[in-house]
């Protein structure tokens, strides 16, 4: 699994998960800088990440897929797939 190309993120993920993320942010070396921000839905978190090397793609790859986190994109907020962030 590679990244395809840098990223701004946000990551919505569930409040009962955030002690999940801490320990894979650490576990993959703090990859990357992490602004934690309630989300507007209740019992979600939004996590803004800049995704630019590639232990910060693999932190981002494993909340997507152990977590079920969502991501969108900060800029436009459209959502991302798995498949449109990362090559296989």
């Amino acid at each position: 699994m590679i990244y395809r190309e840098p990223k701004d993120l946000i990551i919505q993920v569930e409040d009962s998960y955030l002690g999940q993320v801490q320990y894979y942010w650490t576990q993959y070396g703090k990859p990357c800088k992490l602004l934690q921000m309630g989300a507007n839905t209740e019992r979600l978190t939004a996590i803004l990440v800049k995704m630019n090397n590639a232990d910060a793609g693999s932190f981002v790859y494993m909340l997507c897929e152990r977590l079920n986190a969502r991501m969108y994109e900060q800029g436009t907020k459209k959502p991302l797939t798995v498949e449109d962030v990362f090559l296989f």
